[in-house]
């Protein structure tokens, strides 16, 4: 301990915030109500001590709840009553990019970051279409935000695989004869058929963009 970060990790709260987890180290996480960061609120090698720790934290709160976990193999993971891993948690450390949570905090911003009920955070986007009447539509589109997958379009949860948007009402479309992106218009691309409740937009942009002009758009 030779420098003034060193010394800055005698305090257990500094140490828990700098170092990162270690492999068989149980974790005490908040699991209700879930947060776009892990909330660990104890971290220990003691698998009693931990075990205490969590069943303490759950006494004192009334409108949060609690859970233990695992570091192993890279990946949090549930404790068998040996205090052994048992199977991955869906929580996870999820690392956000920094590019999105700057958008999420942006009152300008039109999107945000959502917290899937796994834990798993993804990025809410406000797409505009318009009609063949010209009439504006806005959708949410989900994206994915962490670190290491960003700026991908999803419909389903990476983590968990539930729904994240809903499935497009083939009666409307019919009504409205076309849904069409603005980026879209008159482009010989766009396909613009709906499959088991999906409208596919186009091979190459399959839910369309969030732009005015697409740099594939061939008359």
């Amino acid at each position: 301990m030779n420098t003034s970060k060193d010394i800055k990790f005698l305090n257990e709260a500094v140490d828990q915030l700098y170092n990162s987890y270690q492999e068989g180290e149980y974790l005490v996480i908040k699991t209700y109500p879930k947060e776009k960061h892990l909330c660990c609120v104890y971290r220990s090698f003691n698998y009693n001590q931990a075990r205490d720790k969590k069943d303490l934290e759950n006494l004192a709160h009334d409108y949060s709840s609690f859970g233990l976990r695992i570091f192993f193999r890279g990946k949090l993971h549930r404790v068998l009553d040996n205090g052994n891993p048992g199977g991955i948690s869906k929580q996870q450390n999820w690392k956000i990019h920094s590019m999105y949570l700057e958008a999420h905090y942006d009152r300008y911003a039109e999107g945000e970051i959502i917290v899937c009920d796994c834990s798993y955070p993804y990025f809410s986007a406000l797409v505009s279409y318009s009609s063949l009447r010209n009439d504006p539509i806005s959708e949410s589109q989900p994206m994915t935000c962490l670190v290491e997958d960003n700026d991908r379009e999803i419909d389903n949860c990476p983590n968990c695989n539930s729904r994240l948007v809903d499935d497009i009402d083939e009666d409307y479309y019919e009504d409205e004869e076309d849904y069409i992106p603005t980026a879209c218009n008159d482009c010989s691309n766009y396909h613009g058929q709906i499959y088991n409740g999906n409208l596919l937009i186009c091979a190459i942009h399959p839910n369309g963009l969030d732009n005015e002009t697409c740099p594939d758009f061939t008359k």
